[in-house]
């Protein structure tokens, strides 16, 4: 007879696995814990309840009003034009799909002109996503040059893992890594060391940091961007963000300990050692970095804007109008010069089309 299978022990919590990671192999870089808190088993991004909304921890701008997206669908209706058939449209990093229902309801009520488009929705975490949208479950089921029309993200790059570089005050110049270790308590603190891996030097694009300066970079940014370039055979990369080009990102004189962030309940700090788990992190984007990649893939940049500036060159202001008056708020805050319509940046490449008959404006760039 054969014996019974003793139940599987749940697995112990992300503090408990990162201390005895620690305990065992000594510190690890930042981005491992960054890594593990967001996308490992029972980590923030893997909740069942996301908390993205006011009622959450943050917001983001391509879901907070549905304006958004009814601006996203114009813009898809254009490109239908551009194209001389209907648009594809691949959400990478959909999150709740709450963008992506909006574009698929404003074309579902409004366009009868382009049957076959295909709305597709891809992230590294599995959810539900809206009737009549198909999903990615792996970016390689795309072959390379499989979407023509947008391939668009929001708050993509912010949430990849952040290696911590930090300057050293040596005669060469040298750089170093910040890496998480335990205190005599138990405690994550912060420990400076060699770098995990020479090749992270390369993430300057050959910049340098004064002693001390510390510079949140990941290595995800230019590949992910790579994979989704390849993917496009014609139309637009179109990518929201918070981040600056990387003359801005590393300028000592302002951001001399980095970007790194932890969102909880709508306040921002910078303590990623609390609220493991419970807590988004996020670092701001080096927008050379994906400006240089999507060129080498052979992409032509069209703009580097403000979210303020693309919503109005996308049409948000022709829904203003007619749109209840809690949707004519909640667009005011997409626009706002002083929030998200600032501080999120908007990359648009392009391969194979210009902005001719796109834009309501001509974009302008950003800094």
């Amino acid at each position: 007879m054969t014996a019974p299978m003793a139940p599987m022990s749940p697995m112990p919590p992300i503090t408990d696995r990162l201390r005895d990671r620690i305990r065992t192999n000594g510190p690890i870089p930042f981005a491992v814990f960054m890594d593990e808190a967001l996308y490992g088993e029972g980590g923030y991004y893997r909740r069942d309840d996301m908390p993205i909304g006011e009622e959450g921890d943050f917001v983001t701008g391509s879901s907070f009003s549905p304006l958004f997206g009814r601006a996203t669908a114009r813009l898809l209706r254009r490109l239908d034009a551009v194209l001389g058939g209907p648009a594809d449209f691949l959400e990478a990093g959909a999150g709740t799909g709450a963008h992506l229902a909006n574009v698929a309801a404003t074309l579902l009520d409004r366009e009868t002109e382009a049957p076959g488009r295909r709305l597709l929705g891809w992230d590294r975490i599995i959810r539900p996503l809206p009737e009549g949208v198909a999903r990615i479950a792996d970016l390689a089921e795309i072959p390379a040059g499989g979407i023509t029309g947008m391939i668009f993200s929001y708050e993509l790059f912010d949430a990849l893992p952040v290696h911590r570089l930090i300057g050293r005050a040596d005669p060469a110049g040298g750089l170093g890594e910040v890496w998480v270790d335990l205190d005599d308590a138990g405690a994550f603190t912060w420990r400076e060391g060699e770098l995990s891996d020479p090749a992270l030097a390369d993430l300057l694009g050959g910049a340098t940091l004064q002693p001390g300066q510390v510079a949140d970079l990941a290595p995800g940014w230019r590949p992910l961007y790579a994979e989704l370039a390849r993917r496009l055979d014609r139309g637009l990369l179109v990518t929201c963000d918070y981040g600056y080009p990387r003359d801005r990102l590393l300028d000592a004189r302002v951001r001399q300990h980095g970007t790194l962030a932890a969102y909880t309940r709508h306040r921002v700090h910078r303590n990623p050692f609390v609220k493991i788990a419970e807590q988004d992190l996020t670092a701001h984007v080096d927008l050379t970095a994906l400006i240089e990649t999507g060129e080498a893939e052979g992409l032509t940049t069209l703009a580097l804007t403000r979210q303020s500036f693309w919503l109005a060159a996308c049409g948000l202001f022709a829904d203003l109008q007619d749109a209840p008056l809690e949707q004519r708020r909640a667009a005011i805050a997409l626009l706002d010069g002083e929030g998200m319509g600032e501080d999120i940046r908007v990359l648009v490449q392009a391969r194979g089309i210009t902005a001719e008959g796109l834009f309501d404006i001509e974009l302008p760039a950003a800094r």
